[in-house]
Formats: C-alpha cells, sequence, structure tokens
C-alpha cells in the first residue's frame, strides 16, 4: 500500500478471447502529472469505500476451489469481500460489511466502450474528483438490473450485467499508459452497512447465452439459454445448483491471523552491533588498517540479500565487513566488500534518467543511514567511488535529512574487492558513550553491462526485492548500533 503500491486491493482483472477486457492499469511515468491518478483505487477495477482510496494493509484470500467445470475463490480485505465464481461466465459479488452506513463504489474499465442494452439514457452529474469529467448518471430503472455490451474490434464481446440497489454511473478518465486520449469508465455506487455489487461477466463472439440475473436475495440466479444456475453461499463454501446437477465448492482457507509463513521476511528482531570509541580518529585512506576492529559486522548472508534476476551466490563473490568506531568528531564507518569487478562510475558519466532513481545506486557503493534521535531526522547518505583515484561522491538519499558535506572519505581497490572509509558528522550531535542509535547499511551490488544494479547487502537484513527500491530504506528496518 505505500512507496510503489498501488491501493488495488480486490482489483479484478480479466482476459478472454484475445482480448484485455479488464487491465491493472500500472504506472506511466513516475515524473508526470497523472502518476496520481494510477496510484488511486478509482483507476483500478477495484471497491472503495466513503470516496476515498483504499488504505495501505493487506487483502487476505479465504477460499479457493476447483471442481469440474466450476471454481471460484473470496478475497478480503477490512469490512470489504470479493468473490468470483467462474464457469461459463464469470459471476462477480462485491458485498461490505460495515457497523455503519457507508458508501461502496466499484469502478469499471474496460478496453471498448460499453452500450447500453437496458432501457434508459444518460444525464449530466455533478461529481467532483481529480482527473475525471463528462461525468452522467444513468437515468433508466435499474430494477431488474442493467446490461451493457462492448465489443472488440477482433470481434470479441463482453457483456455486463449488473445488479444492484444504487446509482451507475459515467464519465471519462486517463486511458491505460501510453494510450492517447481519455477512456470511458463506468462507477456502480450504493451505501448501506450491507451493501451488496452483483455482476455477471459473458465473453464470446456469438449470441449472449445469460439472459438474466436476480439477486433480490441471499441466492443468486442467473438464467441462461441451457436453464437457471442458483448459487447460493454456505457454511462450507458456495454451492450451485442448475441443469447440469449441483456443485460443492468448499476450499476455505485459515483467517490470516493463524497462518504464518516459515520464513518471516519481516520479522521483528532488530539488527544490533557497536560502535567502539577511538582517541585517535583512523586515516581516511580506504584502508581498514587504522580501525579498532574488535567489534566486526558481516553482511553474508542469503536473509540480508536483496535480489534481482539472480539469487544470492554466497559470499566468496558478494559480502561485506563492517567496522564502526567514534569519538567526539564523529562516526567512523570501514567497510570492506568482497566482489569479483568494481564499477566505477565517473562523475561525468551521462545520466541515466531512470525515473525515480538516482544515478549512483546502479554502481558499486554504500547507502549509510542515521538516526540519532528515535524523534529526530532520519540522515541517509548515498557514497559511491568516483574515480580510480580513490575519490568519492556522496549524496544525500530521497527523504532524508543532511548534506553531502557531512561525509567525508575515500575508497581502494584490494585484492579480494575494494574498502571504502568514512567520517560522518552531524550537525548538532555529540556522540556519548552509551548512546543507541537508529542504524543501517546498504551495499549495492553492480555487474558489468548491466543498465541497473543486480542486488543489495542490508545490514538490518529482511531479504526480498530490489525493484523499484530506489534509495530509500523505512526507518521500522533500521537496526541499532550502540556506542561503546
Amino acid at each position: 500500500g505505500g512507496g510503489h503500491g498501488h491501493p488495488d486491493r480486490l482489483n479484478l482483472t480479466l482476459f478472454a478471447d484475445g482480448q484485455h477486457w479488464l487491465a491493472d492499469p500500472g504506472t506511466g511515468s513516475y515524473v508526470a502529472g497523472d502518476l496520481m491518478w494510477y496510484r488511486s483505487t478509482l483507476a483500478h477495477n477495484a471497491p472503495r469505500l466513503d470516496g476515498r482510496s483504499l488504505p495501505p494493509g493487506d487483502a487476505a484470500c479465504e477460499a479457493f476451489d476447483v471442481q469440474g467445470a466450476w471454481s471460484w475463490t473470496r478475497g478480503r480485505y477490512g469490512e470489504l469481500a470479493r468473490t468470483l465464481v467462474a464457469g461459463a461466465y464469470l459471476l462477480d459479488v462485491v458485498e461490505l460489511d460495515a457497523a455503519e452506513d457507508r458508501t461502496l463504489e466499484l469502478p469499471w474499465h474496460p478496453a471498448a466502450r460499453f452500450e447500453l442494452a437496458t432501457a434508459g439514457g444518460w444525464m449530466a452529474e455533478q461529481w467532483n474528483e481529480p482527473f475525471v469529467g463528462q461525468v452522467e448518471r444513468f437515468t433508466g430503472s435499474t430494477e431488474h438490473g442493467v446490461v451493457l455490451r462492448a465489443r472488440a474490434e477482433a470481434g470479441a464481446s463482453l457483456t455486463l450485467h449488473l445488479r444492484f440497489d444504487g446509482t451507475l454511473l459515467r464519465m471519462s478518465a486517463p486511458g491505460r499508459p501510453g494510450q492517447s486520449g481519455a477512456s470511458t469508465m463506468y462507477l456502480v455506487r450504493a451505501r448501506g452497512r450491507g451493501a451488496r455489487l452483483v455482476a455477471v461477466l459473458e465473453t464470446g463472439g456469438e449470441a449472449a447465452r445469460v439472459r438474466s440475473v436476480d439477486a433480490s436475495g441471499e441466492q443468486i440466479a442467473v438464467e441462461t439459454a441451457d436453464g437457471v444456475d442458483r448459487h447460493l453461499p454456505t457454511a462450507s463454501g458456495w454451492e450451485i445448483a442448475g441443469p447440469g446437477g449441483a456443485t460443492k465448492l468448499g476450499g476455505l482457507r485459515r483467517s490470516a491471523a493463524s497462518a504464518a509463513p516459515l520464513i518471516d521476511l519481516d520479522r521483528p528482531i532488530r539488527a544490533e552491533g557497536a560502535a567502539l570509541y577511538v582517541q585517535q580518529p583512523p586515516e581516511l585512506d580506504g584502508s581498514l588498517d587504522a580501525f579498532d576492529a574488535s567489534a566486526p559486522m558481516a553482511l553474508d548472508y542469503d536473509d540480508q540479500y536483496r535480489r534481482s534476476e539472480e539469487p544470492y551466490h554466497g559470499p566468496e563473490e558478494f559480502s561485506a565487513t563492517l567496522l564502526a568506531n567514534w569519538n567526539d568528531d564523529g562516526l567512523y564507518l570501514g567497510v570492506d566488500v568482497v566482489k569479483a569487478e568494481v564499477i566505477v562510475r565517473p562523475e561525468d558519466a551521462p545520466p541515466l534518467r531512470l525515473d525515480n532513481e538516482p544515478d549512483d545506486i546502479n554502481t558499486d557503493g554504500l547507502q549509510v543511514y542515521l538516526r540519532p534521535d528515535p524523534e529526530g531526522p532520519i540522515y541517509g547518505f548515498l557514497v559511491v567511488p568516483s574515480d580510480e583515484g580513490g575519490a568519492i561522491r556522496a549524496n544525500v538519499v530521497s527523504d532524508a535529512a543532511g548534506s553531502a558535506d557531512m561525509v567525508t572519505g575515500a575508497w581502494q581497490a584490494t585484492g579480494t574487492g575494494y574498502s571504502m572509509t568514512l567520517r560522518i558528522a552531524l550537525p548538532d550531535w555529540g556522540p556519548r558513550g552509551g548512546e543507541r542509535l537508529g542504524f543501517d547499511l546498504i551495499v549495492n551490488e553492480m555487474h558489468p553491462e548491466r543498465l541497473r544494479r543486480a542486488g543489495q547487502l542490508v545490514w538490518s537484513g529482511g531479504g526480498g526485492w530490489v525493484y523499484l527500491r530506489g534509495d530509500r530504506q523505512p526507518a521500522e528496518s533500521f537496526g541499532t548500533l550502540e556506542l561503546r
């Protein structure tokens, strides 16, 4: 839900007959004005409440089963649940279970414009929502539902049968990234504590087989050319009774609270290390010889590696050792990195022009994070080798305090990789023995002929993937560095 995540819990995508009818829009450029549209719930085929995008949080799969020609799944997110039952058609049920009346909305973003197959028209509607315009309300009767049909250029068709107690809107909105011009989206709106939105989607190039949909009670009846399928939720799952007999779907899953992963990548155990007091500051020449090495910290384990394509190959190919010292003048870090070839990005290298990523994360180097005060600012620096002569280049990372001149140091090549020595002096901070700092160190890994980094080692651990992280590291992941 945060960072690069989209608020798209319970989003529905649909591909059928060679046509991507309902697609996840993804994101276009990170520097274009429509970025916030694609990062909204309204841009997805996902429900939202009270006119606001869904807050961050985890959705859960409550059920999944396949029996013969039928299958089903149910997902839940807070007060919202979405049930899909797939057979000759797709039954979609979005339900709200709230303690008080709330407004439930469900957008639909078809790949082709729908045409009304139900008597009625459209009337202009006042609605102030960013990125959307030409809002119209359906004026016909919705007592027996509304049917919309779309046809793709290749002849495939999509018929959408909607059953709801509320309002149907039509409006213009930004198209998928890369498309020119606006697209047409539809939105169903209902209000109540137990609002329910029912839809049946039928695809194909021939005549529609679904005749009608009735959702007046707990049972949902779908009349087809072959007869009537009666859908009913049960204590053990979902049941369909139709012309071909009865099908019972189970597959109920444990609640999210009782399901624990075998390996928790976000475990609450915090990394801890020590910075040792030195009377004389170590020489910052790229060598760790002058550091007090009594309390080394290792970055050499699979759970500390964030990968791009390839998994961690082991400490012999990529690892690091961190030494931390301090005195009244600042914090001193010595990092020895093991890797086959050191990739140095010169200061005058042409820009990479990668959205939302500083160029220097895509080369060998370090990311250092410090937070002396738990309630104070976070200082973060991206430090990389600048030339073959041992100079370094420091940058302040995204959303962090500080300035590049707070970091001084040097680097040098070694027989097994490279080492870097740094002094970090923060404003209005005088190190004191016994102090515990929020701290993290990340070592970026670059390979020859690559555009982006191959991975990174993270002192605080957690593993996972390096994609889309840029130069950011959440403060809740920091470990603790004690000044001794």
